[in-house]
């Protein structure tokens, strides 16, 4: 039987030599290796100048085309030739509008990064109705971003299906281990951190309300325990905003940014942690970030409001209206025996359903099933 032809366009130059690539460039360079022996996968990204026209994700060929206005000429010409069953177009959805109305025997998926770029008020013109109509499936990153896509589009015909990103539990020396914690140790005397309990956040301070409130809660948590740092993972630091600004201020020796390195976004930085707390933001981003501190065994807190269904069978591990953000940071920094534990769960968690090969099986599920929701669709509209 032969392997459907599956062409994915990236958002931008899959640039993970350089460090600087998008976290939904990093889920494609780490996901699709996985999906080559089902599927037959060309990846079409978009040239910046620096990089080479041409190379491999493993065994995946992808493509830097030019960017600019012949863009979707130069992609046609590539898709119009090889002919795919299934065209993947990752966060830019008024390119696959496009393409689906250029390529009408293709079915054109659009995989969106998170919920929040679907509102009227930030992309008037990416994210009307007619344009996510216009495709023949929606993939998002989590159950919380579905609901929120579909609560802006209450109308939306279009099926929409979650897949979440994976982890490599190689690319991380598990926390609650003799090996992890020496490494541990020896990085924090290195950074001058010795002695100190380090809480990791990522993610940006939301909306002016929100933000205070989260504000509000680190602060409490500074002034609770003398010896915590609060370390902000690569370029989530928000320095342009007012909660950063005023934990800065009044702690400034207890706040830090561990930078993105080349080996990947934050490689050696979950370790240092006793606890992640995800602040609201990309929501690929944060399913990433959340999965990666799972598979390195640091537990994990969401400071937002709306609940992550997918992991909600332990309260904490969620979050929710039980105990303020405040109490169950300190409790985890408290409670040794309670973390390791959590850490522990969540690297087995990410084991049995979070691997890369995970994301790739599901991924493929969603492509396949494809076929027969898009000649529903079609017959429906017609």
């Amino acid at each position: 039987m032969d392997r459907d032809k599956v062409a994915v366009i990236a958002p931008g130059a899959l640039a993970a030599s350089s460090g600087k690539q998008q976290p939904a460039e990093r889920v494609l360079e780490r996901m699709i290796p996985h999906a080559a022996e089902q599927l037959h996968i060309r990846i079409f990204g978009i040239a910046d100048g620096h990089l080479p026209s041409q190379g491999w994700i493993g065994s995946v060929p992808f493509y830097r085309l030019p960017g600019g206005r012949n863009y979707l000429e130069s992609l046609l010409r590539h898709l119009r030739k090889w002919r795919p069953d299934t065209v993947d177009v990752h966060g830019r959805p008024l390119l696959a509008c496009h393409l689906k109305g250029r390529l009408p025997l293709s079915r054109v998926l659009l995989t969106m990064p998170s919920a929040p770029v679907f509102s009227p008020s930030c992309h008037p013109r990416a994210c009307t109705p007619h344009v996510l109509e216009s495709v023949d499936g929606l993939i998002v990153s989590s159950e919380r971003a579905k609901a929120e896509l579909l609560a802006h589009f209450p109308s939306l015909l279009t099926p929409v299906w979650v897949n979440l990103p994976g982890a490599s539990l190689e690319d991380h020396v598990p926390r609650w281990t003799l090996d992890g914690e020496q490494q541990r140790r020896q990085r924090l005397v290195d950074l001058g951190w010795a002695d100190r309990k380090i809480i990791l956040l990522a993610g940006c301070f939301p909306a002016p309300g929100e933000q205070s409130r989260i504000a509000s809660a680190l602060s409490d948590v500074l002034s609770r325990i003398p010896e915590v740092m609060m370390v902000f993972l690569g370029s989530d630091v928000p320095g342009s905003l007012r909660g950063y600004q005023e934990l800065a201020a009044y702690y400034p020796e207890r706040i830090a940014n561990l930078p993105i390195t080349k080996a990947g976004p934050h490689a050696d930085g979950y370790s240092l942690g006793d606890c992640l707390v995800l602040l609201p933001g990309d929501e690929t981003a944060s399913m990433s970030t959340r999965i990666e501190a799972m598979a390195a065994g640091v537990p994990t807190l969401d400071a937002s409001d709306s609940p992550v269904i997918e992991f909600a069978a332990d309260g904490l591990l969620a979050g929710g209206p039980e105990a303020s953000l405040a109490d169950r940071i300190v409790l985890l920094l408290q409670d040794e025996e309670l973390s390791q534990v959590l850490g522990r769960a969540g690297r087995e968690i990410v084991r049995r359903h979070y691997r890369w090969e995970h994301a790739a099986d599901r991924w493929v599920d969603l492509v396949r099933a494809g076929r027969a929701q898009t000649v529903s669709r079609r017959s429906v509209k017609h």
